[in-house]
């Protein structure tokens, strides 16, 4: 008689249809999920409260008076149903200032996105709260709307946003999450890369070169440090940040000294966004229905999330259609092909990032997935890539078939391999593994 294995079977979306994932279930040691905290009942409430009993600096109403230029920053993590509908943190914002003695025409909304580009405007702000404010959009590559504010210890020379380093106050609004640059979103990150000048931004990303700038990773991250002193000579105030959960809700509000805030939040966004584990001999990565379609809007954050969920000898499973290949059509209606750099080697990516000869922010991106590809066996499992671009862009093996890859794993690994499964829905695609040591 034939010994029926138990599975544990995962249900995802996959190019338009549903594809069904089953993993032995006595090999399953891990599941890497989102854990949910419920939304803040009164968010205008807990947003005042936070102004006004601040973490390291002192309260909001103490620290503007009548006549004060304010620069308001928020970057493109802030979602609408944060930021610009009413009762939402931008309206509760600049209605409590106005309380404070500043009115309207004193404050100016800066749309912080770094150099990631302005496409998420309308949506993040929305036309009311852009129309009651001079709202501007920050554009690193103008040096002509840049000061300059001096050189980190690390030697990077900080150019800012004019508007920002002039103003009387300035006070940033951002949320807490993972990110491969920094370790993690928040805290003072929204002056750099957010408002500052391109040439500051990539002397900065290309600290990826560095050790300790990895993924999640906080104390001891040269680059997280290095934007936190050019926080300090930009002159941030104020910072206030969110934690949200899988539906994009705010559940906890912090504010205060960014860096003391932004430390005192972290333990919550921990237990959030990552799951304490041991490294697994397998890791099953999905990174969820709006990323699924294309490979590049996923690559990097969920190669490194599978890269720290297994043993050095592990192998990564990668599923995702990519029905829409590299990355989704543009405005032109056409799917933009794989940046040259990831069918270059590691070695030659690192030359770029020295010689600074291209798009720094993008070459240390690749840099970073050509990193992790290069640490484990990672395999694709897709429809919308080939199998000649997978392993030209370092992936060990490619495959139509998740079962398939599977049974090539153990295979390799031995039919016991432990496995961690991170498959992910709503916004939960940078979730990770918390590993110990």
């Amino acid at each position: 008689m034939a010994t029926v294995v138990a599975m544990k079977s995962y249900t995802i979306q996959y190019g338009g249809k549903e594809l069904e994932l089953n993993v032995p279930a006595r090999n399953v040691r891990a599941e890497i999920q989102m854990t949910d905290f419920p939304p803040v009942t009164d968010l205008p409430g807990a947003i005042i409260d936070a102004l006004e009993h601040p973490i390291g600096c002192t309260q909001l109403s103490e620290q503007v008076k009548a006549g004060d230029k304010v620069a308001i920053m928020t970057g493109d993590r802030i979602t609408d149903k944060m930021l610009g509908v009413r009762d939402g943190i931008g309206f509760v914002l600049l209605d409590h200032l106005n309380g404070l003695g500043i009115p309207d025409k004193d404050i100016t909304l800066v749309y912080a996105g770094g150099m990631h580009g302005n496409t998420l405007v309308i949506d993040h702000l929305g036309d009311e709260l852009m129309g009651r404010v001079r709202t501007i959009v920050h554009d690193a590559a103008d040096d002509s709307h840049l000061t300059f504010c001096g050189v980190t210890p690390r030697g990077t020379p900080v150019w800012i946003n004019t508007v920002v380093a002039k103003a009387d106050f300035s006070l940033g609004i951002g949320e807490i999450s993972p990110t491969v640059h920094g370790g993690w979103c928040g805290g003072g990150k929204i002056m750099l890369p957010g408002v500052a000048g391109q040439l500051s931004i990539e002397q900065n990303h290309a600290m990826v070169l560095w050790p300790n700038t990895s993924f999640l990773l906080l104390e001891g991250n040269q680059m997280r440090m290095d934007m936190e002193d050019a926080a300090d000579l930009a002159g941030l105030k104020m910072k206030l940040d969110v934690l949200v959960n899988s539906k994009a809700e705010v559940v906890d509000v912090y504010a205060g000294d960014f860096r003391q805030e932004h430390r005192t939040a972290m333990p919550k966004a921990r237990e959030i966004w990552t799951t304490r584990m041991d490294p697994t001999d397998i890791a099953i990565v999905y990174p969820g229905e709006g990323r699924e379609r294309a490979l590049g809007s996923s690559l990097f954050a969920s190669l490194e999330a599978g890269q720290y969920a297994t043993i050095d000898s592990g192998i990564v499973i990668m599923v995702l259609s990519a029905v829409e290949g590299w990355s989704a059509a543009g405005p032109t209606g056409q799917h933009a092909s794989a940046p040259e750099g990831m069918h270059l080697s590691l070695e030659e990516l690192a030359r770029m990032l020295v010689r600074r000869d291209e798009d720094v922010r993008g070459v240390s991106i690749m840099y970073l997935a050509k990193k992790a590809l290069a640490s484990r066996r990672m395999f694709l499992v897709s429809e919308g890539i080939s199998e000649d671009d997978a392993l030209a862009y370092g992936f060990a093996f490619s495959t139509r078939s998740y079962e398939e890859a599977l049974g090539k794993a153990f295979d390799e690994l031995g039919q016991n391999a432990t496995i961690s499964t991170n498959i992910q829905h709503g916004i939960g695609w940078r979730m990770a593994p918390w590993v110990e040591g």
